[in-house]
């Protein structure tokens, strides 16, 4: 009997095969929820909660993929890519609201606003380095979103203020389906662009900057381009998922779009994940997605707790959201992706390793 002479190799593919398994069902298992499937008595796999949840956990596809770039090709750990996030909701929910534009036609100005921003900001903000900007980058995050709520003309809100901004329900046929794979296709997008950046010029240049920027600068790297760049490229992404959720949602404020945690939660899936790789933060957005639904009731899988109160629910889902993460530090410091490719182990002896190498 011949036996694989590489088991690391085995268990890869393994993993990507149950991942394109769970890929393949995501994006079929809706197309039964159409009148034409139901007519042909076709089982229908999915229901309008998963259409959420499975929205939800694309749109953090796209922002943990976006900030990968900043923070984990380049190196620079940004705390404050929800900014961009709500500059695209409130730049398309603007055009839709306030200036009455399409919906389809004023979305694709979500990304370039926030990419504009991302560089007038980025030019005195990537200066910095290490906690100077990640606290830096955080004050700019809570900046606009206080900005935008406060901001007014004459005494009337120019955003909506604390009230918010109601747009107009964009009508279209299975809208829930539409806007599933709308963020579906961001959430493609945003997993090839990085694709790309790997392997491109760019991307060798943002790597040599994470390695150290000082030799980076020396061999020829233009490190200011190639940080603002990245950082717009990542504003790009984040505005693009910000730009479809306003109208998926209908109603925008400062609460739904400037968001603390989804800072925390961003640069979270992408570490679960694995930083610096392709698909690491998405494997990272969908099993953290899964999780806190989870351990918040919000599945049709719930779990039974009865000594557990339900206003508790959200305590108990941080806490252990909060352990699975230090495992996953602890074990798995590069990722699930490095794990099941085979470079970590759950060992004493990986274990001792792991905190010689990270203790200071």
């Amino acid at each position: 009997m011949i036996r694989d002479a590489n088991p690391d190799r085995r268990w890869r593919r393994i993993f990507f095969g149950v991942a394109l398994a769970v890929a393949a069902y995501a994006v079929v298992a809706p197309l039964t929820s159409l009148d034409a499937a139901q007519a042909l008595n076709i089982p229908l796999l999915t229901d309008r909660l998963w259409f959420r949840i499975a929205t939800i956990t694309a749109m953090f596809i796209v922002m943990a993929t976006a900030w990968n770039i900043i923070g984990g090709l380049t190196g620079y750990a940004a705390f404050g890519n929800v900014a961009f996030f709500g500059i695209g909701a409130y730049t398309t929910g603007m055009l839709i609201a306030k200036a009455r534009w399409p919906f389809l036609v004023a979305l694709p100005l979500a990304p370039v606003a926030a990419a504009v921003f991302a560089a007038l900001v980025g030019l005195p903000l990537l200066r910095l380095r290490g906690h100077y900007f990640a606290v830096a980058s955080l004050g700019v995050g809570v900046a606009v979103g206080e900005l935008v709520q406060n901001i007014d003309y004459h005494g009337q809100p120019v955003f909506g203020g604390a009230t918010g901004l109601f747009l107009p329900i964009f009508s279209v046929p299975n809208r829930g389906l539409f806007f599933f794979y709308l963020m579906l296709g961001a959430a493609a997008a945003s997993i090839a662009v990085t694709w790309w950046v790997m392997r491109s010029r760019f991307g060798y240049g943002l790597i040599a900057i994470r390695e150290n920027e000082d030799a980076a600068e020396v061999i020829g790297v233009n490190t200011t381009a190639y940080k603002v760049a990245a950082y717009a490229l990542a504003a790009a992404l984040t505005g693009l998922a910000g730009g479809i959720f306003s109208q998926w949602n209908v109603f925008i404020n400062q609460e739904n779009s400037f968001p603390i945690e989804y800072n925390v939660q961003m640069i979270l899936m992408a570490l679960v994940g694995g930083t610096g790789t392709v698909f690491g933060p998405a494997a990272g957005a969908v099993l953290l997605q899964l999780l806190i639904q989870f351990l918040a009731g919000s599945l049709p899988i719930t779990l039974d707790l009865p000594f557990l109160p339900s206003d508790a629910r959200a305590v108990f889902a941080q806490i252990v959201l909060g352990l699975l993460l230090m495992l996953v530090v602890i074990f798995a410091p590069r990722g699930i992706i490095d794990f099941f490719g085979g470079r970590s182990r759950l060992s004493l002896a990986y274990l001792r390793r792991s905190l010689r190498e990270t203790s200071i």
